[in-house]
């Protein structure tokens, strides 16, 4: 039985989606993997940084797997990490950000096997400059990602030239049911997504 868990913050949880389905509800109706008995589980959690979901991912999959369970894990993080405090710092420095990414990939690599794990870029916002740090972010991520041989989605590349989807941004981060709808296209149409997804 497929056990698919996606760790992030809240646009993973899908704040601002009057359907409360987001992009992992409408990922997991187009995917055709079948629920039951597959179990989708949206673990976001709004303004979880990657440190914060460094020090929960872990104990929240044990708790919910299964004898017969096969797990998947999906993170997607640094929106957070990359947002400015009321003084104008950065949340978490790039380089910690990277290093929390590191430490959590390998160890789910390394306990539920490089096959079912990935990880999915940092989305994009309205605010240029919050923007360009997600960016800068995500470019590190790939690289840190390409040097441990773990599947890596850049979906910000395309989503940050995607002007329907920036349009969408009405709170200037999160995206309504239609720009769920997009991300959960563009990540059905990537090779790592649907190996992920389908392999057995």
């Amino acid at each position: 039985m497929k056990t698919f868990f996606f760790f992030g913050d809240s646009l993973t949880l899908g704040v601002n989606d009057p359907s409360l389905r987001g992009w992992i509800g409408q990922l997991s109706l187009v995917s055709g993997v079948p629920v039951p008995p597959a179990t989708f589980y949206n673990l976001g959690a709004r303004k979880h940084s990657s440190a914060a979901i460094s020090k929960r991912w872990k104990s929240e999959v044990e708790a919910r797997l299964i004898p017969e369970s096969k797990p998947r894990l999906l993170f997607t993080f640094g929106v957070v990490d990359m947002a400015t405090t009321p003084s104008g710092q950065q949340n978490i420095s790039t380089e910690e950000s990277v290093e929390n990414a590191r430490a959590i990939l390998v160890d789910a690599v390394e306990t539920y096997g490089k096959k079912n794990v990935v990880m999915v870029s940092p989305f994009p916002v309205v605010n240029i400059e919050h923007r360009e740090r997600i960016g800068e972010l995500s470019a590190a991520y790939l690289d840190m990602c390409a040097d441990y041989d773990i599947a890596y989605v850049d979906i910000y590349s395309k989503l940050a030239q995607h002007e329907p989807y920036l349009n969408n941004l009405s709170d200037g981060v999160h995206p309504s049911e239609e720009g769920h709808a997009i991300i959960a296209d563009l990540l059905h149409q990537n090779e790592h997504i649907l190996l992920w997804m389908n392999n057995s």
